[in-house]
């Protein structure tokens, strides 16, 4: 096929991508706390035990519903080198917090009782916010290289 001059259609721009809402991010952070948290109360409280498998049924039903749309963008960012990152940095942020409070514990009794909940609150803060900035440096940089784009085809 032959292009003439009247005939040669500019490639669109990409739109911006859109990430994924803060409650996802809060989700997987409860679900990545929910072991710790449960442990925490499981004594006075045996339903709780329930609270991993809870969880995750509602990220399987959230991943399956509301994020269908978004699924493939939700795997793209799980698949970088930074993702896979976040979660080895959680996975030994984990065991260096257990270390310490096992430290502490010796010396400090009422921190004992307090211990699953004090590691379940850090992995739901540092896995909402590292999973978070994670998808805000992707964004970032996927959406200045559609606005570069869209600037050279100006």
């Amino acid at each position: 096929m032959v292009h003439t001059a009247g005939s040669h259609t500019r490639k669109s721009a990409e739109p911006q991508v859109k990430g994924l809402p803060p409650w996802y991010f809060v989700l997987a952070g409860a679900l990545v706390a929910s072991f710790d948290l449960s442990q925490q109360f499981i004594v006075t409280h045996p339903a709780v035990a329930a609270l991993p498998l809870v969880l995750v049924t509602a990220h399987v039903i959230v991943w399956f519903t509301v994020l269908s749309r978004r699924r493939e963008f939700i795997r793209s960012v799980w698949r970088s080198k930074r993702a896979r990152l976040l979660a080895a940095a959680l996975f030994a942020v984990r065991m260096v917090l257990q270390l310490v409070l096992t430290r502490l514990v010796d010396s400090s009794a009422p921190l004992h009782s307090y211990a699953h909940l004090i590691m379940g609150l850090a992995l739901l803060v540092l896995t909402t916010a590292g999973a978070w900035f994670d998808q805000w440096l992707i964004l970032r940089t996927l959406n200045k290289d559609a606005e570069q784009t869209k600037e050279q085809h100006r």
